[in-house]
């Protein structure tokens, strides 16, 4: 028989491999004094499901826990579940504690108050309880489980012995049908952890432990198949299955590796295009680049970093390749397909121009309603229903469709935020076209604008408005250290989450700094066109000089002032008058303001507004450094 044939969740514990170190490092947390939740994060087909039910395994549990008679352990898989509701979800759940206890719990009718008579009674008994939820984005993505759920299940672990491990491919909160549910506190109980591939000595126990008892062992082919399918379990499972097969088909032949590899191609093939499709535009490019044995660029270490932790990527710096010569063949297959660059709308392709609005799906994104509009483009609040997350969709006017310049600022900000990576940049997921329309799929922030904060609440207190500085800094600091000047700092480009965080939105003017010059900025300056917001445009930008990252640093010098004051350093009642005073005139005084002397500002911010770009802060980095002094 060949035992490497299980695609499903493993349950029998003679046939689970691997995974020691993260089984004992997992139990040492939920058998803690006061147990601990943990998020179990990985790839799909990574074996999260079948490591969970293996902890409910007796014989697991007796070996990595002192104490385990005070533990009830009970697993729940929610994968078929999606339209569970809360009722069913409290009846299942005490159904399943039940089985666990093998004894009857008198709790009441399922839901809330039932949950807590029973936790009443373990706290009395002095038991803990760990709750393995599986695939646990069922529930995180259903508009059944309100806000008020996920808060009773955070009181019942603060109040109770009670922990929960779920598990899921992306963090959770990146997982919730709406903001509100992902702000809430409920996951902040939780530490990530991320499930990788197999160890070395791990695969090599899968590859030839199995096929040895089978009295056919492939310890002679071990590293033939890592070669094959990596480390990663689900793969190695397939090789191993298939060299089992051939063997005992063509006893006393050597393998056909070209029939094994075209056999491996044909089952892991359809896993290779999912993981693919669900790339991001800059990962992708990447990934095509690696496999035909080119290096990734200094500016693409967080892509790497990413990759390496999945198992896509092996090796060191400067010596990086794809875990697997196939993997790599099927990469350049697919990067070489002509749906490779954009893709189109499947009814209209690039013909025609579909609506856009509440209501309509676009690809895999439900529209919810319009959030907001600029001189270019609309924003949608919308729902990505393959990943159950809000998105922010951005598309050209319908006017401006037939315009050069809006695409350009389209591609422009695909490329400068979506190759960025930083808490304080919003992320771009993905460009893509819709009939004669270009969309972009942004990072939704509930929030407001900074200018939306200062209009509502006028000026803004020194030291909240210094926290934002400084954060905003951080992001501006990745960007110039990825050569990307954003070119348009000002307060509605500045957004602020429910949490008082900032986020820089918009990099359709941003350009690179490098030897290879922008096509948008050479447009511009031959037609002698200014792009930007005049009010928070530095000197050099007014007199259509090229300008650098301390570019950026004066325009958010602009936006440092009018929280400080709830106004504009320079005014004017034409942009012709408002480009002259921004090039000729003084800094404003902050006297009229009732500024203190004393608190050091106007330094700061006189150095900040320097007309010439040689006297003012040379990084983001020094001038952190100066408005921290400012902080108590």
């Amino acid at each position: 028989m060949n035992p490497y044939l299980n695609r499903v969740m493993i349950q029998d514990p003679n046939q689970f491999f691997g995974r020691r170190s993260e089984i004992r490092r997992i139990l040492a947390r939920l058998g803690a004094d006061r147990p601990q939740s943990i998020s179990l994060v990985g790839e799909r087909r990574m074996g999260k499901s079948s490591l969970l039910y293996h902890l409910t395994c007796r014989e697991v549990q007796e070996r990595h826990l002192p104490d385990r008679s005070s533990l009830v352990i009970v697993f729940l898989d929610f994968q078929q579940l999606r339209q569970i509701t809360v009722a069913d979800f409290f009846g299942l759940l005490l159904d399943e504690i039940r089985r666990a206890c093998s004894e009857t719990l008198d709790t009441g009718p399922p839901g809330y108050r039932a949950f807590q008579n029973l936790l009443e009674a373990f706290r009395r008994e002095k038991r803990k309880l760990i709750l393995l939820f599986d695939e646990f984005q069922a529930i995180t993505s259903n508009p059944a489980f309100s806000v008020e759920f996920y808060s009773y299940l955070r009181s019942m672990a603060n109040n109770y012995a009670v922990a929960y491990l779920t598990s899921s491919n992306i963090e959770l909160q990146r997982l919730c049908y709406s903001s509100n549910i992902s702000d809430s506190p409920f996951f902040n109980i939780f530490s990530n952890f991320y499930l990788k591939t197999f160890e070395r000595e791990e695969a090599c126990d899968l590859i030839c432990r199995p096929s040895s008892e089978q009295e056919l062992p492939l310890r002679t082919y071990a590293d033939e198949i890592i070669d094959i399918a990596g480390l990663f379990p689900f793969y190695l499972q397939i090789v191993c299955s298939i060299y089992f097969d051939w063997l005992k088909g063509n006893p006393g032949l050597e393998p056909d590796r070209e029939e094994i590899k075209s056999r491996f191609v044909e089952e892991a093939a359809p896993h290779f295009d999912y993981f693919w499709e669900h790339a991001a535009p800059e990962c992708q490019a990447l990934l095509e680049r690696l496999a035909c044995g080119e290096q990734p660029n200094p500016e693409e270490v967080h892509i790497c970093q990413s990759l390496q932790r999945k198992g896509y990527l092996l090796g060191e710096q400067q010596r990086l390749r794809l875990f697997s010569p196939i993997f790599a063949d099927h990469i350049r297959m697919l990067a070489s397909a002509p749906a490779r660059a954009i893709r189109a709308h499947s009814a209209g392709g690039s013909v025609g121009n579909p609506a856009i609005g509440p209501g309509v799906r676009v690809h895999q994104y439900q529209i919810l309603r319009k959030a907001g509009e600029g001189g270019m483009g609309v924003v949608y609040e919308a729902e990505d229903t393959e990943l159950n997350r809000v998105v922010a969709l951005k598309f050209i006017k319908p006017s401006l469709v037939q315009d050069e310049m809006p695409r350009r600022r389209f591609l422009q900000e695909a490329r400068s935020a979506g190759s960025l990576s930083h808490p304080a940049i919003a992320s771009v997921f993905e460009l893509f076209e819709y009939g004669k329309n270009l969309g972009l799929a942004l990072e939704w922030i509930n929030g407001s604008t900074l200018k939306q904060r200062i209009l509502k609440e006028g000026r803004v207190n020194l030291f909240r408005l210094l926290a934002w500085m400084v954060q905003a800094l951080d992001g501006l600091e990745e960007a110039h250290k990825h050569g990307i000047v954003h070119r348009d700092i000002n307060t509605s480009n500045l957004m602020l989450t429910l949490d008082d965080r900032i986020k820089i939105v918009d990099f359709g003017l941003a350009r690179s700094t490098g030897l290879e010059m922008d096509k948008t900025r050479t447009a511009m300056t031959v037609a002698g066109a200014l792009m930007g917001t005049i009010d928070y445009m530095s000197p050099e930008q007014a007199q259509g000089i090229p300008a650098d990252a301390r570019s950026d640093l004066y325009s958010l010098g602009v936006v440092f002032f009018e929280g400080l004051t709830g106004t504009l350093p320079y005014g004017g009642e034409s942009a012709v008058a408002k480009l002259q005073a921004i090039i000729h005139v003084p800094v404003p005084s902050l006297d009229p303001y009732g500024i203190e002397r004393s608190m050091c500002v106007e330094p700061v911010l006189t150095k900040l507004l320097a007309k010439s770009p040689e006297t003012r802060h040379s990084s983001a980095a020094e001038l952190r450094e100066d408005l921290k002094r400012l902080l108590p």
